[in-house]
């Protein structure tokens, strides 16, 4: 039978030195560069120790540079020069 080790949410926090909040933050905007991907375990978040050391490792060796999506813009637009409506 084979065995397979996992890390709760606590254990990672420990391990990359992050909050758990700071993880669930990651986890809910799905940026999967900051913390390695979870697997579902019933309702709870496991990650598997082989998976967390190959990510570790792949960031370590600078292979994590992948081209970044551009975020959205929040809030409103700012203004550009020239579209005041006022101007003479």
């Amino acid at each position: 039978m084979v065995t397979q080790r996992f890390y709760n949410i606590s254990e990672l926090s420990i391990i990359l030195g992050k909050s758990i909040a700071s993880i669930h933050g990651h986890l809910a905007r799905k940026q999967f560069d900051a913390v390695p991907p979870p697997i579902k375990l019933g309702r709870r978040l496991a990650w598997p120790v082989d998976g967390v050391d190959a990510w570790i490792a792949d960031k370590a060796m600078g292979r994590h540079n992948r081209p970044q999506t551009p975020t959205k813009r929040r809030g409103r637009p700012k203004k550009t020069k020239g579209n005041g409506g006022n101007e003479q």
